[in-house]
Protein backbone atom coordinates (compact mmCIF):
# COMPACT_ATOMS: atom_id res chain seq x y z
CA UNK A 1 0.00 0.00 0.00
CA UNK A 2 1.10 3.21 -0.40
CA UNK A 3 2.40 5.49 2.58
CA UNK A 4 0.13 8.22 3.30
CA UNK A 5 1.24 9.21 6.77
CA UNK A 6 3.79 9.09 9.73
CA UNK A 7 3.84 4.96 11.45
CA UNK A 8 1.23 4.84 13.88
CA UNK A 9 -0.28 7.75 12.97
CA UNK A 10 -4.45 8.12 11.83
CA UNK A 11 -4.86 8.86 8.07
CA UNK A 12 -8.58 8.98 7.64
CA UNK A 13 -11.99 10.88 8.86
CA UNK A 14 -14.68 9.22 7.72
CA UNK A 15 -13.69 9.10 3.83
CA UNK A 16 -11.40 11.59 3.98
CA UNK A 17 -7.40 10.64 3.23
CA UNK A 18 -5.29 12.95 5.87
CA UNK A 19 -1.62 12.65 4.30
CA UNK A 20 1.69 13.93 5.85
CA UNK A 21 2.38 16.90 6.32
CA UNK A 22 -0.79 16.88 7.30
CA UNK A 23 -1.86 14.54 10.76
CA UNK A 24 -4.30 14.08 13.71
CA UNK A 25 -3.53 14.07 17.10
CA UNK A 26 -0.05 13.55 18.54
CA UNK A 27 2.07 16.39 17.00
CA UNK A 28 4.44 14.04 16.10
CA UNK A 29 2.03 13.22 13.30
CA UNK A 30 2.23 16.43 11.45
CA UNK A 31 4.55 18.96 10.76
CA UNK A 32 3.85 22.59 12.49
CA UNK A 33 0.69 24.47 11.86
CA UNK A 34 -1.10 20.96 9.65
CA UNK A 35 -2.29 19.58 12.76
CA UNK A 36 -6.37 18.59 11.77
CA UNK A 37 -9.37 17.92 13.87
CA UNK A 38 -11.70 14.88 13.36
CA UNK A 39 -15.23 15.48 14.28
CA UNK A 40 -16.31 11.74 15.03
CA UNK A 41 -19.45 13.08 16.23
CA UNK A 42 -20.64 14.50 12.87
CA UNK A 43 -22.18 12.37 10.56
CA UNK A 44 -20.68 12.21 8.49
CA UNK A 45 -17.35 12.87 10.34
CA UNK A 46 -16.09 16.16 9.36
CA UNK A 47 -12.31 17.23 9.21
CA UNK A 48 -11.51 20.74 10.58
CA UNK A 49 -8.85 22.99 10.03
CA UNK A 50 -7.03 25.66 12.40
CA UNK A 51 -9.22 26.76 15.10
CA UNK A 52 -12.60 24.79 13.86
CA UNK A 53 -14.08 27.17 12.39
CA UNK A 54 -12.94 26.00 8.87
CA UNK A 55 -14.02 22.62 7.24
CA UNK A 56 -11.98 20.49 4.81
CA UNK A 57 -14.43 19.99 1.76
CA UNK A 58 -12.32 18.10 -0.47
CA UNK A 59 -10.22 15.18 -0.13
CA UNK A 60 -6.51 15.87 -0.02
CA UNK A 61 -5.06 12.83 -1.72
CA UNK A 62 -1.35 13.02 -1.81
CA UNK A 63 -0.46 16.49 -1.15
CA UNK A 64 0.88 17.67 -5.05
CA UNK A 65 -0.55 21.11 -5.66
CA UNK A 66 -1.02 22.64 -2.37
CA UNK A 67 -4.53 23.82 -2.93
CA UNK A 68 -7.11 22.93 -0.48
CA UNK A 69 -10.59 23.50 -0.56
CA UNK A 70 -12.55 24.67 2.63
CA UNK A 71 -16.03 25.77 3.88
CA UNK A 72 -17.47 28.13 7.13
CA UNK A 73 -20.68 27.99 7.78
CA UNK A 74 -22.27 31.84 7.46
CA UNK A 75 -20.93 35.39 6.71
CA UNK A 76 -18.43 36.75 8.11
CA UNK A 77 -19.11 38.21 11.60
CA UNK A 78 -18.45 42.33 12.17
CA UNK A 79 -18.83 44.25 15.31
CA UNK A 80 -20.50 47.34 15.64
CA UNK A 81 -17.64 49.05 13.87
CA UNK A 82 -17.83 47.02 10.85
CA UNK A 83 -14.58 45.39 11.71
CA UNK A 84 -14.46 41.56 11.49
CA UNK A 85 -11.61 39.48 10.34
CA UNK A 86 -11.44 35.50 8.20
CA UNK A 87 -11.05 32.96 10.87
CA UNK A 88 -8.84 30.11 10.70
CA UNK A 89 -5.50 31.23 11.87
CA UNK A 90 -4.69 32.33 8.21
CA UNK A 91 -1.10 34.18 7.41
CA UNK A 92 2.07 34.16 6.49
CA UNK A 93 2.96 33.12 10.16
CA UNK A 94 0.99 29.72 9.28
CA UNK A 95 1.13 27.31 6.20
CA UNK A 96 -2.66 28.45 4.59
CA UNK A 97 -3.24 31.71 2.95
CA UNK A 98 -5.97 32.75 0.30
CA UNK A 99 -4.13 32.20 -3.23
CA UNK A 100 -3.38 34.63 -5.87
CA UNK A 101 -6.44 34.23 -7.63
CA UNK A 102 -10.21 31.79 -7.49
CA UNK A 103 -11.59 33.53 -4.64
CA UNK A 104 -14.28 36.80 -4.48
CA UNK A 105 -15.15 39.24 -2.03
CA UNK A 106 -18.93 39.11 -1.82
CA UNK A 107 -21.11 41.61 -0.45
CA UNK A 108 -25.09 41.62 0.08
CA UNK A 109 -26.88 45.00 1.46
CA UNK A 110 -27.60 48.54 0.37
CA UNK A 111 -25.32 51.47 1.05
CA UNK A 112 -22.34 49.59 2.14
CA UNK A 113 -18.58 49.13 0.83
CA UNK A 114 -16.51 46.36 2.21
CA UNK A 115 -12.64 46.59 1.78
CA UNK A 116 -10.47 42.82 2.37
CA UNK A 117 -7.11 43.94 4.02
CA UNK A 118 -4.16 42.90 5.42
CA UNK A 119 -2.49 45.96 7.20
CA UNK A 120 -2.60 48.58 4.74
CA UNK A 121 -2.36 46.42 2.26
CA UNK A 122 -5.83 46.44 -0.07
CA UNK A 123 -6.93 43.03 -1.21
CA UNK A 124 -10.65 43.37 -3.07
CA UNK A 125 -13.22 46.00 -2.36
CA UNK A 126 -16.97 46.53 -3.67
CA UNK A 127 -19.84 48.70 -2.57
CA UNK A 128 -23.29 47.88 -3.10
CA UNK A 129 -26.18 50.19 -3.57
CA UNK A 130 -30.30 50.46 -2.98
CA UNK A 131 -32.85 52.59 -3.85
CA UNK A 132 -35.18 51.85 -1.24
CA UNK A 133 -33.42 50.31 1.54
CA UNK A 134 -33.98 46.70 0.11
CA UNK A 135 -31.46 44.77 -1.85
CA UNK A 136 -33.11 44.30 -5.58
CA UNK A 137 -31.99 41.25 -6.35
CA UNK A 138 -34.58 39.93 -3.95
CA UNK A 139 -37.40 40.88 -6.34
CA UNK A 140 -35.91 39.54 -8.77
CA UNK A 141 -36.18 35.42 -8.73
CA UNK A 142 -33.68 35.16 -11.67
CA UNK A 143 -32.34 31.88 -11.53
CA UNK A 144 -28.62 32.95 -12.53
CA UNK A 145 -27.14 36.12 -10.06
CA UNK A 146 -24.76 38.37 -11.49
CA UNK A 147 -23.80 40.82 -8.50
CA UNK A 148 -23.49 44.56 -10.32
CA UNK A 149 -23.73 46.50 -7.22
CA UNK A 150 -27.21 47.15 -6.85
CA UNK A 151 -28.29 45.11 -4.23
CA UNK A 152 -25.00 43.07 -3.99
CA UNK A 153 -21.60 43.39 -5.50
CA UNK A 154 -18.36 40.93 -5.75
CA UNK A 155 -15.09 41.57 -6.41
CA UNK A 156 -11.85 39.01 -7.20
CA UNK A 157 -9.44 38.66 -4.10
CA UNK A 158 -5.94 39.87 -5.83
CA UNK A 159 -3.00 39.45 -3.41
CA UNK A 160 -0.09 41.33 -4.46
CA UNK A 161 2.22 41.97 -2.12
CA UNK A 162 5.13 44.00 -4.51
CA UNK A 163 5.15 47.38 -3.32
CA UNK A 164 7.37 50.87 -3.89
CA UNK A 165 9.51 50.96 -6.40
CA UNK A 166 11.70 48.27 -5.24
CA UNK A 167 8.90 45.30 -5.42
CA UNK A 168 9.67 44.69 -1.92
CA UNK A 169 7.05 42.01 -0.83
CA UNK A 170 4.76 42.60 1.65
CA UNK A 171 4.21 39.96 4.35
CA UNK A 172 0.20 38.76 4.96
CA UNK A 173 -0.62 38.98 8.88
CA UNK A 174 -4.45 38.24 8.74
CA UNK A 175 -7.52 38.84 6.52
CA UNK A 176 -9.31 41.55 7.81
CA UNK A 177 -12.92 43.30 6.39
CA UNK A 178 -14.15 46.47 7.25
CA UNK A 179 -17.62 47.76 6.34
CA UNK A 180 -18.46 51.55 5.30
CA UNK A 181 -22.30 52.62 5.49
CA UNK A 182 -23.33 55.75 3.53
CA UNK A 183 -26.33 57.64 2.69
CA UNK A 184 -29.73 56.90 3.21
CA UNK A 185 -31.41 53.58 3.34
CA UNK A 186 -28.62 51.63 4.31
CA UNK A 187 -28.50 48.41 5.88
CA UNK A 188 -27.92 48.03 9.60
CA UNK A 189 -27.87 45.20 12.35
CA UNK A 190 -31.71 45.07 12.29
CA UNK A 191 -33.07 45.87 8.94
CA UNK A 192 -31.53 44.01 5.38
CA UNK A 193 -28.44 43.67 7.55
CA UNK A 194 -25.16 43.52 5.55
CA UNK A 195 -23.47 40.24 4.82
CA UNK A 196 -19.86 39.42 3.69
CA UNK A 197 -18.04 36.37 2.45
CA UNK A 198 -15.14 35.66 0.96
CA UNK A 199 -16.34 32.49 -1.36
CA UNK A 200 -14.79 30.69 -4.39
CA UNK A 201 -15.18 32.20 -7.87
CA UNK A 202 -18.91 32.09 -9.03
CA UNK A 203 -20.03 30.53 -5.68
CA UNK A 204 -23.07 33.20 -5.06
CA UNK A 205 -24.22 33.00 -8.64
CA UNK A 206 -24.98 29.74 -8.36
CA UNK A 207 -29.19 29.60 -8.02
CA UNK A 208 -28.72 28.05 -4.44
CA UNK A 209 -26.50 30.22 -2.61
CA UNK A 210 -28.80 33.44 -4.12
CA UNK A 211 -31.85 31.89 -4.13
CA UNK A 212 -31.29 30.91 0.33
CA UNK A 213 -30.11 34.51 0.56
CA UNK A 214 -33.06 36.12 -1.21
CA UNK A 215 -35.86 34.21 0.54
CA UNK A 216 -34.28 34.89 3.86
CA UNK A 217 -30.96 37.24 4.93
CA UNK A 218 -30.85 35.38 8.36
CA UNK A 219 -29.99 32.10 6.28
CA UNK A 220 -26.66 33.07 5.50
CA UNK A 221 -25.80 32.30 9.57
CA UNK A 222 -25.86 28.59 8.43
CA UNK A 223 -25.06 28.25 4.86
CA UNK A 224 -21.93 26.80 3.65
CA UNK A 225 -19.50 29.24 1.86
CA UNK A 226 -16.53 27.53 0.04
CA UNK A 227 -13.36 28.95 -0.62
CA UNK A 228 -9.53 27.59 -2.02
CA UNK A 229 -6.32 27.95 0.49
CA UNK A 230 -3.34 27.36 -0.56
CA UNK A 231 -0.20 25.81 2.09
CA UNK A 232 3.37 25.71 1.99
CA UNK A 233 5.69 24.68 4.64
CA UNK A 234 6.71 27.53 6.44
CA UNK A 235 9.99 26.41 8.46
CA UNK A 236 11.88 29.09 10.32
CA UNK A 237 12.55 32.63 8.68
CA UNK A 238 11.44 31.16 5.45
CA UNK A 239 9.04 33.81 4.83
CA UNK A 240 11.26 36.31 6.05
CA UNK A 241 14.37 35.76 3.74
CA UNK A 242 12.24 37.71 1.10
CA UNK A 243 14.95 39.46 -0.94
CA UNK A 244 16.01 35.49 -1.39
CA UNK A 245 12.93 34.76 -2.24
CA UNK A 246 12.96 37.45 -5.25
CA UNK A 247 16.13 36.21 -6.44
CA UNK A 248 15.14 32.64 -6.70
CA UNK A 249 13.02 29.61 -5.93
CA UNK A 250 15.17 26.81 -5.49
CA UNK A 251 15.44 25.37 -2.06
CA UNK A 252 18.26 25.64 0.42
CA UNK A 253 20.27 22.09 0.25
CA UNK A 254 19.25 21.68 4.25
CA UNK A 255 15.68 22.59 4.39
CA UNK A 256 15.06 20.53 1.09
CA UNK A 257 16.39 17.65 2.80
CA UNK A 258 14.88 18.17 5.93
CA UNK A 259 11.16 18.64 4.60
CA UNK A 260 11.48 16.79 1.71
CA UNK A 261 12.32 13.38 3.11
CA UNK A 262 11.78 10.73 0.62
CA UNK A 263 14.16 10.22 -2.16
CA UNK A 264 13.26 11.18 -5.89
CA UNK A 265 11.62 13.85 -4.99
CA UNK A 266 12.42 17.98 -6.31
CA UNK A 267 11.68 21.39 -3.56
CA UNK A 268 10.42 24.26 -4.63
CA UNK A 269 10.05 27.97 -2.63
CA UNK A 270 6.61 28.74 -2.57
CA UNK A 271 4.56 32.34 -3.21
CA UNK A 272 5.37 33.41 0.68
CA UNK A 273 9.03 31.85 1.04
CA UNK A 274 8.20 28.31 2.38
CA UNK A 275 8.68 25.11 0.93
CA UNK A 276 6.80 22.89 -1.02
CA UNK A 277 8.38 19.08 -2.27
CA UNK A 278 7.22 17.20 -5.27
CA UNK A 279 8.04 13.45 -6.72
CA UNK A 280 10.38 13.89 -9.65
CA UNK A 281 8.84 12.64 -12.77
CA UNK A 282 8.63 8.90 -13.25
CA UNK A 283 7.74 9.02 -9.37
CA UNK A 284 4.33 9.25 -7.53
CA UNK A 285 3.46 9.60 -3.46
CA UNK A 286 4.10 11.55 -0.77
CA UNK A 287 7.65 13.50 -0.86
CA UNK A 288 7.39 14.52 2.62
CA UNK A 289 7.95 11.40 4.12
CA UNK A 290 10.64 8.80 4.09
CA UNK A 291 10.23 5.89 0.77
CA UNK A 292 7.13 8.11 -0.16
CA UNK A 293 8.01 8.71 -3.58
CA UNK A 294 7.72 4.95 -6.18
CA UNK A 295 8.67 4.33 -9.25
Amino acid sequence: APVIGMPGCETRCGDMIVPYPFGMGSSYCYLPGFNLTCDWLSDPPRLLLGDGTLQVAEDIGYPSDATLAVVYAGNIQTDGNGHGRLGGGLGDGGPYALPPAGNQLVLVGCNVRATLRSGNLTLSSCSSFCHDGRTSYMKSGKSSLLCSGMGCCQAPIVVNREVGAGGKLVPITSYDVELESFGRNRSDGRRWPARVFVAKKGWFTTWSASKQLSSDLRAAVDMEVPFWLNWEVVDGDATGDTDQLQRSKECPRDAAGGICKSNHTRCTRGDRGGYLCFCKQGYQGNAYITNGCQG
